[in-house]
């Protein structure tokens, strides 16, 4: 784990400087990828958006300059345009002969629909709408669009394409900048969350596509294969008809249960054999309790609380109360069968096949088995099923949409249950494919024998209501009891004070621990005593709690005219906690930081609990002109300098019994 830590770690930090030192490759790479993005057919292979998203992010980080890569940007997007349009001039109405459109038809039709639809506009509207981005360019000039109409729309639509298509990467760079200052494990876990995420709605979305036209044909195959077999041939007339107006959406749940039953039944296998399973377990575990940090505990509880029993429970009365008050009494059945199924199978299976959860020192919050997870098997049968009820009142080419919310939320929840270290990942893929196992049995039955409901705006609302009233309740009473609650126990290890003083001060942390090969940051301030003591000293050399972000004072980093010393200190992460104290001194325009953490050990004889920690400097930092910060400038060796000053008659300064005060600095150079 500490390998991947570290290459992951290594490779992200390497990339601005390696942008630095090859400045013209970095554009010239913005200036092919929006050429792509923008070329006839190619666009479509090209995942240019999250290329896109990626190069915004850099410019977040000042790798690259804004002004440059727009630049960039702009000639590749208006040369990509430039290229089709002049391809579509050449080739005319040879292009429907020619691959890809020879075999695929419907996306040449879709282009000229659009451009008969809009006209010149479409130029514009159409370098922002997926399905004919890539074709529009070409089907103009196969139209003989005029050239110099089209080039000012060009022009013009890339002027707005490229900062779009920017935008949200700069946007998230620089929450990735202001999260590197508190911890560089959070940037890592917001990296791997957003890719998750993102890998989610991009699985779900293209799964369906490749479903919806086949599913139906790979399922009657398989069924004209079983009529040898009696009860193959009975289960394959009950799960669909060919003359069924739900036809399609049957053949695709026929085809999501034969693939979640099989996976299922592979995953418990594994569970109950133990083949395979415990040590990609024992690494995910691994890999996201090295990333953990406070802000990120408080967002994957969040997440978690989405499915709490309180939550979960009012979301499904929710849900069936809008079916009982609108006369749907079928599809309230079908719910209640989804709720039941959600509360209660988890519980009774845990009974039966009693995993042991993992050990990180939670202590005994759970009594009961890990497998399957309650929280993601609850997620994955309630917002599931609804998505299926609601995919059947919008049309056939949004149905992705509803699936794709429903997986994110489950998704969302899976991975907090990972993260808290409650479960085990074969416990959330087993209760994914659980839950799809039986969503899919119902949403066959329900598409077979119920009507489409009145709306989605209807059900959906009511849904949204209730979790939003739910959660945001439950958030109210219960964030800090839950926060607290999966917060990983910590024992310290005592130590004598003489041999520390003399020796084992060298077996502390000597730099902060915050992904491994990140040693910018030196631990060379060790303090045993009451930290209260330690504020009264060291006030008198001018040191004074330093002000912390809070939600109260956040507004503030908005705020570019604001002075320097009024902006407030970012908390750091070390071993997956924030410091215990912030103190700080200003002297000619400059802010001096001293930060301690627990450090896991006490003292006896005389009693006191250890800190460590370090000295540092800040600087005024701003992003995209709009942020303002301070940062931790990378010179330590002179603030620490400027703090030996102030405590050097306390270091190894003892007071009278009774009080305990023991300051120790150490010069690693």
């Amino acid at each position: 784990m500490e390998g991947t830590g570290a290459s992951i770690t290594a490779f992200l930090s390497q990339i601005p400087g390696w942008i630095a030192l090859h400045p013209y490759i970095a554009y010239g790479a913005l200036f092919v990828v929006a050429m792509a993005e923008s070329l006839a057919i190619v666009g479509i292979l090209v995942p240019g958006v999250v290329l896109m998203f990626g190069f915004g992010a850099l410019i977040a980080t000042n790798a690259m300059s804004f002004w440059p890569s727009l630049a960039a940007a702009v000639a590749g997007a208006v040369l990509g345009d430039g290229l089709s349009f002049f391809l579509g001039r050449a080739y005319k109405a040879r292009l429907s002969t020619m691959w890809p459109f020879s075999t695929h038809p419907d996306m040449l039709h879709r282009g000229v629909g659009f451009f008969k639809r809009y006209g010149g506009k479409s130029i514009i509207f159409g370098r922002f709408v997926g399905p004919v981005r890539a074709v529009v360019p070409l089907v103009a000039g196969m139209l003989g669009m005029r050239p110099g109409r089209f080039f000012a729309a060009n022009v013009a639509s890339a002027l707005a394409w490229a900062p779009a298509y920017l935008l949200p990467g700069m946007v998230f760079g620089a929450s990735l900048e202001l999260a590197s200052e508190v911890a560089f494990r959070l940037v890592v876990l917001l990296l791997v969350l957003l890719a998750v995420l993102w890998g989610t709605v991009w699985a779900v979305r293209r799964l369906f596509r490749l479903l919806q036209p086949h599913a139906r044909q790979w399922v009657q195959r398989l069924f004209q294969w079983g009529r040898a077999h009696p009860k193959i041939g009975e289960i394959a007339t009950a799960l669909t008809d060919p003359t069924h107006p739900e036809g399609t959406a049957l053949a695709v749940l026929a085809t999501v249960l034969l693939l979640a039953s099989t996976t299922f039944a592979l995953i418990l296998g594994a569970v109950l054999g133990g083949i395979g399973i415990p040590t990609l377990d024992q690494w995910v575990l691994d890999a996201l309790q090295s990333l953990r940090t406070p802000w990120a505990d408080h967002l994957m509880v969040h997440f978690s609380r989405l499915t709490n029993l309180p939550v979960a429970l009012s979301f499904s009365l929710g849900v069936l109360a809008w079916f009982i008050w609108n006369h749907h009494r079928r599809s309230a059945l079908y719910w209640l069968a989804a709720s039941l199924f959600a509360f209660l199978v988890p519980h009774l299976l845990k009974m039966v096949i009693k995993t042991p959860r993992p050990d990180i020192g939670l202590g005994t919050i759970y009594h009961d088995g890990a497998f399957p997870g309650a929280h993601t098997l609850t997620a994955t049968v309630l917002f599931v099923f609804l998505a299926v009820i609601v995919a059947r009142t919008v049309s056939v080419n949004r149905r992705w949409i509803p699936y794709s919310l429903a997986a994110l939320l489950t998704t969302a929840v899976a991975v907090s249950r990972l993260y808290l270290g409650v479960h085990w990942l074969s416990d959330v893929l087993g209760s994914i494919t659980l839950g799809l196992t039986w969503v899919a049995i119902l949403g066959i039955a329900y598409n077979r024998h119920t009507r489409p409901e009145s709306g989605w705006r209807g059900i959906t609302a009511t849904a949204a209501l209730f979790l939003i009233f739910a959660f945001s309740v439950q958030t109210w009473r219960h964030h800090d009891e839950e926060l607290a609650r999966y917060r990983p126990i910590r024992l310290s290890i005592a130590m004598d004070a003489e041999i520390w003083w003399l020796s084992e001060w060298a077996l502390l942390p000597k730099v902060r621990d915050d992904l491994v090969g990140r040693t910018e940051h030196p631990l060379d301030v060790q303090y045993a005593g009451s930290l209260r003591e330690l504020k009264l000293l060291l006030r008198g050399k001018g040191w004074y709690p330093a002000m912390r972000l809070e939600w109260a004072n956040v507004l503030k980093l908005l705020s570019p005219s604001l002075p320097f010393d009024d902006l407030p200190v970012f908390p750091q992460v070390h071993d997956g906690r924030h410091e215990a104290l912030i103190m700080e001194k200003r002297l000619h325009g400059k802010r001096l930081v001293l930060r301690l953490w627990a450090s896991g050990y006490r003292l006896e004889a005389p009693a006191a609990p250890l800190w460590i920690g370090n000295v540092s400097r800040l600087k005024r930092s701003s992003l995209l002109g709009l942020l303002v910060f301070p940062s931790t400038d990378p010179d330590f060796k002179a603030p620490f300098k400027a703090f030996q000053k102030d405590i050097g008659e306390l270091d190894h300064w003892l007071p009278p019994p009774g009080k305990v005060l023991l300051l120790k600095t150490l010069d690693f150079d």
